[in-house]
């Protein structure tokens, strides 16, 4: 039977969250940190498709229910993330950095940011540019609804195909990995582009397929499987390795690899070692949305504004305040319209986000225009 919550998924969101958090704060502690990016799209796939997928296909659920939950989840802390990252930087960036990060703001409301970044930045840089540059990955993932929204409407009449096509996609992606990251062909694309990053969000689907299939076979007790999948997980990006695309291949594989075997035994499993369920960590878990969001642009303005690479204790309070802003964000915006405290229906919602999308529109073109960008 699934269970409608698993709060050791929490656990590997903050294992995710503080492996980037840590890897932008600290680059040479964490020198492949980046590594949580994947694992939180693999745990992405996972989540939307336990929460969503199978609802839509055996339509007891639609689209709109859909991306009604996804933006009622995602929107409101992007989008305040977003606007007070812009006012800030229209204070404190020069003329220069300030058009670069108008053009990006421009293209946030579509979630089309990521195609920004690809054309004009380095993947792997520490944060010293735009303070924006963190969101790329929320537009990989909104496009990859729309990617899924569509799978779901052509199948509508053979849904048999769903599966054939879904991880033909996937396999399709994966070398596409191989070639443009692997292989060296262009690792920027295989970074910030959706063929690049596909697999990892298919392999979260095709996992839950795969429990929801067998949730119901005997299964023997194996907490400890679970413990060395989460070990896996943590040790993949801190082991010291050779600094060349294989060697970050191999460590890409075991870290998704070791996320979707400890998905699928949380799910199939009932007992577990208490360390997976720490209401601590935990709670670092249901931040990390707002913990992600907010940490890079307050790393990326202290930059800024100080002209160089920030010391351990000045990125040590700027993770500190990053950590209080999520909090703050997770329980006086996230969470009351999650659970429909405020805003209500659909109508108000799209109302809200149509407002802010407004808003961040206008604030693009003043920083366009007054760093001369529109001139």
């Amino acid at each position: 039977m699934i269970r409608r919550y698993l709060p050791e998924i929490d656990t590997l969101r903050a294992i995710a969250v503080m492996l980037v958090v840590l890897f932008h704060a600290y680059p040479s502690l964490v020198p492949t940190g980046f590594l949580g990016v994947d694992i939180f799209f693999v745990i992405s796939g996972y989540v939307i498709s336990r929460a969503y997928l199978f609802p839509i296909l055996e339509r007891r659920a639609s689209l709109t229910d859909f991306y009604s939950a996804r933006f009622r989840r995602l929107a409101p802390t992007l989008f305040l993330t977003v606007l007070l990252t812009a006012v800030l930087s229209f204070v404190l960036l020069k003329p220069r950095d300030l058009a670069i990060l108008g053009q990006s703001l421009l293209l946030q409301p579509f979630y089309l940011q990521n195609f920004h970044f690809w054309m004009g930045g380095d993947a792997l840089t520490p944060p010293l540019a735009n303070p924006l540059l963190n969101t790329w990955n929320l537009a990989v993932e909104e496009q990859f609804y729309l990617l899924l929204a569509g799978l779901c409407l052509l199948t509508t009449a053979r849904r048999p195909l769903f599966w054939p096509l879904l991880i033909g996609a996937t396999a399709l992606s994966f070398l596409f990995y191989l070639i443009f990251a692997t292989m060296g062909v262009s690792p920027r694309s295989a970074f910030f582009l959706l063929p690049g990053r596909l697999w990892q969000l298919g392999l979260g689907v095709v996992v839950f397929c795969l429990v929801r299939k067998y949730r119901d076979s005997p299964q023997p007790l194996r907490p400890g499987l679970s413990l060395l999948a989460v070990a896996a997980i943590i040790l993949a990006p801190l082991v010291p390795s050779d600094p060349g695309p294989l060697a970050v291949t191999v460590k890409t594989l075991v870290a998704c690899l070791a996320t979707a075997g400890a998905l699928a035994l949380f799910e199939l499993d009932r007992d577990h070692y208490a360390v997976l369920r720490l209401r601590a960590i935990r709670y670092v878990g249901k931040i990390s949305y707002a913990l992600y969001l907010w940490h890079w642009p307050l790393l990326s303005l202290a930059v800024a504004v100080q002209g160089r690479l920030l010391t351990p204790v000045e990125a040590t309070l700027g993770l500190i305040l990053a950590g209080l802003m999520a909090s703050l964000t997770y329980h006086l915006v996230e969470m009351p319209i999650r659970m429909r405290r405020v805003i209500r229906n659909r109508r108000a919602l799209l109302r809200a986000l149509l407002l802010a999308s407004g808003a961040i529109l206008a604030m693009a073109t003043a920083i366009l225009f007054m760093s001369g960008a529109l001139r």
